[in-house]
């Protein structure tokens, strides 16, 4: 498809709230000849087969130090697909699925064997990716003693916008599922936004790692609650539409990690 074409079929919706841009972005999955562009720039061997790499979340706003550095007019979060997968490990493979030796024999034919042979992680995992920062080094992340007031999210409040944009998918050569997605919603309270992957390997294991943003009107700062579940399946009791089901899986999962921080910005003087 010409460049021009591709172009016109990113959509952007943006929506302006006490002193916030926000803007999502969808656009199409990535063409041949882009992959091996980006991945000329990454270290992993394969990217995902369904990389969305123009999709974007993004929350920003004026900087308090616009004026004294010009080169940074603007604070705020990102995420990104292409900063996620630069988090995945890229030279070690930590997931082995069910019976793997009748998996890889039955698969040997297959021009994505490699995925597997080649030590890397082929589930895509990002462990470790919490979002983009924006605003150099004037956004501090600090350990938080409180974390985000779900029961305050639960009250009802008229949603001003909302959106879901999917930045990666994988079918792991018919193996499971590798996902990141990431969805949020305005209200005249404040924001939240859920970034989520979510990878079941079939036989083997279910994965959920969460990143919850909260920002409520008035503060200097972003509530950031990350989690990281994961079951064998053979621990797992529960029926199959709920191993397939990213939004209610992850209360089944054993917690492996969890933190919470604020992501605090200069008072504006």
């Amino acid at each position: 498809m010409e460049p021009i074409r591709r172009s016109l079929m990113v959509k952007n919706d943006s929506f302006e709230w006490n002193g916030w841009h926000i803007l999502t972005r969808k656009g199409p999955i990535m063409g041949h000849k882009e992959g091996e562009t980006l991945e000329q720039t990454m270290s992993l061997p394969h990217l995902p087969d369904m990389l969305f790499h123009q999709n974007v979340v993004r929350f920003t706003r004026s900087s308090p130090n616009a004026g004294q550095d010009p080169e940074e007019p603007v604070i705020g979060l990102e995420l990104n697909p292409v900063d996620a997968l630069a988090t995945v490990n890229d030279h070690e493979d930590l997931v082995h699925v069910a019976t793997a030796k009748e998996w890889m024999e039955a698969r040997k034919d297959s021009p994505h064997i490699q995925k597997v042979i080649k030590p890397y992680d082929w589930t895509y995992t990002p462990k470790t990716y919490k979002g983009t920062l924006l605003g150099g080094g004037q956004i501090r992340v600090e350990p938080s003693s409180t974390g985000i007031d779900y029961e305050k999210l639960k009250e009802r409040e008229k949603i001003l916008f909302f959106d879901e944009v999917i930045l990666y998918e994988d079918e792991l050569d018919d193996n499971g599922c590798s996902l990141l997605t990431t969805k949020l919603r305005v209200m005249p309270s404040g924001f939240f936004c859920l970034l989520r992957f979510y990878l079941r390997v079939d036989n083997t294991l279910i994965r959920v790692i969460d990143n919850r943003f909260h920002y409520e009107a008035g503060q200097n700062y972003i509530l950031r609650e990350y989690s990281f579940r994961e079951s064998k399946f053979t621990d797992l009791q529960i029926p199959m539409s709920v191993r397939n089901d990213p939004n209610e899986v992850g209360q089944h999962l054993k917690l492996v990690d969890e933190t919470k921080e604020k992501l605090i910005w200069p008072a504006s003087s």
